[in-house]
């Protein structure tokens, strides 16, 4: 009997350690993407650290309520690749109706995008809401991806990825969603 409840315990201290990200669920990847020769970065006011290819164009900004790592594969063509921005934000976050009525109405009006897919779930093991948009920059489609990711009651993270050009879309907000992954949270 002692043994029996051992394993119980052990399963789901397993199972609570290895939290599904929803997100990366929510768009059907798969196969985490790597990087290779990467350099490693921190945010200017130390709330984060994440690699990123050497050969990407990275640059870093900050005020007293954000900071902000912004990057992007400037080896190739634009429609090859996606532009990626991390940003830490001081402020609360809350998930919620009026929210999500905020996101998309900035969406549709401001940036004149189309939705295409949005919900709540988890990102990197904390409660996160996603949302894909579509619209037309100088003639080009382009889909847009933000993660908001609630870090604490007044800390925020948002992960946006711009994917533009209609080929590989899927796999290249699959290669952001895995980069946004390698993301190391400073205490």
């Amino acid at each position: 009997m002692k043994h029996l409840i051992s394993i119980i315990i052990l399963t789901i201290t397993l199972i609570s350690c290895n939290k599904k990200d929803t997100i990366g669920d929510a768009f059907d990847c798969k196969t985490p993407s790597h990087f290779t020769n990467s350099k490693e970065y921190k945010d200017i006011l130390k709330h984060f650290k994440i690699k990123i290819p050497k050969d990407w164009k990275t640059s870093l900004y900050y005020d007293e309520f954000q900071s902000e790592l912004y990057s992007a594969d400037t080896t190739k063509q634009l429609s090859e690749t996606y532009i990626a921005d991390i940003t830490w934000h001081q402020g609360e976050l809350d998930f919620n109706e009026a929210f999500e009525k905020k996101i998309h109405q900035n969406l549709i009006d401001k940036e004149q995008l189309k939705i295409i897919k949005s919900g709540y779930g988890e990102f990197i093991n904390h409660k996160s809401y996603y949302n894909l948009s579509t619209g037309i920059n100088t003639d080009i489609t382009y889909h847009y991806l933000q993660i908001y990711l609630q870090y604490s009651v007044d800390e925020y993270y948002t992960f946006t990825s711009k994917i533009y050009g209609d080929e590989f879309v899927n796999e290249r907000i699959c290669a952001s969603i895995s980069l946004f992954k390698n993301i190391e949270f400073i205490k």
